[in-house]
């Protein structure tokens, strides 16, 4: 790995697509979000055992009247979700702020607070109000939805209650919005009423604030004129070669402002995770990137990348990286099988000749329907029963003929029975490898041979790279000089083999003597590290979508195969 913990420079900027929050502005809200935490500490302060008079001096200035430990926890625990959500510019965190500043000031007008409270509340109140601007995430209206329906079920539960155990009178019902809130007044009827009213109002108060802090849910997948405006994206010369993998049917997109580049991501644990560098034209590919962060900004996702190049790093603008890894890529105009370097690749292509292998290689839209159920079998076989896995070098609809330009290399055995078969998608700069499988007990070399055969392929059509699998750790397994850190990486990566095949697939790759292009997880910060590293587990080590029969195939590229 290559961890890159120092700050890169601003990218080229883009405009904002129409009707978007604009970019906040630059002056910083963390003094605003350590005031709310301190008044978080503060409000808490009468939950502390044995608290210090002058301690709770300074509580008084921000409460006014004294509050029940148990309600003063719930509502620090409630004002530091707050200070966060100031953090992250949620809007609803200022929102937050201006209702306690307002409740604060009807408590002064009504004489349960002290008078001296109303300049210092009006000052406070007045500076959040010129401050507003800064804080574009709004919440969702699901968000919304999910927060006024928790909210009046917890109401109407608690009136229920409270007149139920605590006596029918007017007191009572008057009395449930003390219970709910801070005071924990007392009911008429049952003595615990007032505690778990006061509980259930605690808890109540902090899943209101934390759904409405929270992020945008995960949009629906592009539709299929989306869909079909990236395929023309994915055919730009100027696209790479995990440009394809873009059309995954669980991709989202956002465009850049002129259409003419767009990135296909997926949102998971409040993470937007996107596919490697945007596609179609390179001119417009800091646009699209722009146009990303900004709708992150706007949904409140943490962005980030699985798959980015090298080239593109510095449009991400300030960011960390991690190089975890290499794909694998193939010249086919340069390559050749002669010499002594290639000589396992020539041997392994041998073998299967010797063993009768035969070959083909068919567009995926024209496979017949009994030789695509028996390659779907082979696929099976190969994993073993498993499910297809994968996002940032993998695509779904395996052999239904969706994606355009798909091609298929298929081996036979001596009884023309389909052994192994490897799926590749086009892209501007070339075609990428994407699903490779070969029935358990199959000839060895079987692979290398298909892999030969579509490279000769490419070379036919004029195609420039071909890619292959990607190579975690490359560095790792490939320097002989390694520290007491590498050497234990090193280990860990040899005995976890069995079950990740990372060094068997670097071997294999090896031996075709490819070049290697690295590629970078993207993120925004450490503190998001947690979160992303679950969201990209998630999404390489998932389920895809099962194949199912093609309906009308996507608009096929320019240079696409099997024509």
């Amino acid at each position: 790995m290559r961890p890159d913990e120092s700050s890169r420079g601003p990218g080229p900027q883009g405009s904002p697509a129409e009707g978007r929050e604009a970019d906040p502005p630059a002056r910083s809200v963390r003094p605003l979000a350590l005031a709310t935490a301190l008044v978080a500490v503060l409000v808490a302060v009468p939950a502390l055992p044995a608290a210090p008079s002058w301690l709770e001096r300074l509580s008084r200035l921000v409460t006014g009247s004294p509050l029940a430990p148990a309600h003063a926890l719930a509502l620090g625990l409630a004002l530091a979700l707050v200070a966060r959500g100031v953090l992250l510019l949620r809007r609803a965190a200022w929102y937050g702020l201006v209702v306690l500043i307002a409740l604060g000031l009807l408590a002064v007008v009504t004489g349960e607070d002290p008078l001296w409270r109303l300049p210092l509340l009006g000052a406070v109140l007045g500076g959040l109000w010129l401050e507003r601007d800064r804080f574009p995430v709004r919440p969702h209206h699901e968000r919304v939805r999910t927060a006024l329906k928790t909210g009046a079920l917890l109401v109407v539960a608690a009136i229920a209650v409270s007149l139920v155990f605590g006596g029918v009178s007017v007191r009572s019902v008057g009395a449930v919005a003390a219970g709910l809130g801070s005071t924990g007044a007392p009911l008429d009827g049952a003595s615990w009423l007032p505690g778990l009213l006061g509980l259930a109002g605690a808890a109540g108060l902090l899943v209101l604030v934390t759904t409405l802090l929270a992020p945008d849910p995960s949009p629906p997948p592009g539709d299929e004129p989306e869909r079909r405006r990236v395929a023309a994206l994915v055919a730009h010369p100027g696209s790479d070669t995990l440009a394809p993998f873009a059309l995954r049917r669980d991709k989202a997109y956002v465009f850049s402002a002129d259409g003419r580049a767009a990135i296909g991501y997926r949102v998971l644990f409040g993470v937007a995770v996107a596919g490697g560098d945007p596609v179609g034209d390179p001119a417009s590919h800091a646009a699209a990137v722009q146009e990303f962060l900004a709708m992150c900004r706007a949904a409140g996702w943490r962005p980030a990348v699985l798959g980015a190049s090298d080239e593109l790093l510095p449009a991400w603008g300030r960011v960390r990286t991690i190089g975890f890894g290499d794909e694998v890529v193939i010249e086919p105009g340069a390559f050749t099988l002669t010499g002594r370097r290639m000589r396992n690749v020539r041997q392994a292509v041998q073998r299967t000749e010797n063993a009768g292998v035969t070959s083909e290689i068919v567009a995926e839209r024209d496979l017949a329907p009994e030789l695509r159920g028996r390659l779907l079998d082979v696929a099976s076989r190969s994993l073993g029963g498993t499910a297809e896995r994968g996002f940032s070098m993998n695509l779904d609809e395996l052999l239904t003929g969706y994606h355009p330009g798909a091609v298929v290399a298929i081996a036979y055995d001596e009884d023309k029975e389909p052994i192994a078969f490897q799926r590749y998608v086009t892209a501007g700069q070339g075609i990428s490898l994407d699903a490779m499988r070969r029935v358990p007990g199959g000839p060895n070399g079987v692979n290398e041979r298909l892999i030969v055969e579509m490279i000769e392929y490419a070379a036919e059509r004029g195609h420039g790279v071909v890619s292959l699998n990607f190579a975690a750790f490359r560095e790792l397994l490939d320097n002989d000089e390694r520290g007491v850190l590498e050497k234990a990486g090193y280990q860990a990566l040899h005995l976890l083999d069995p079950w990740i095949a990372v060094e068997s697939l670097y071997l294999f790759n090896k031996k075709f003597r490819p070049s290697y292009k690295p590629r970078n997880v993207v993120f925004r910060s450490w503190s998001d590290i947690v979160l992303l590293a679950a969201a990209l587990l998630t999404l390489e080590f998932g389920r895809t979508r099962a194949a199912r029969p093609a309906a009308e195939p996507l608009t096929e590229p320019v240079h696409h195969l099997g024509r």
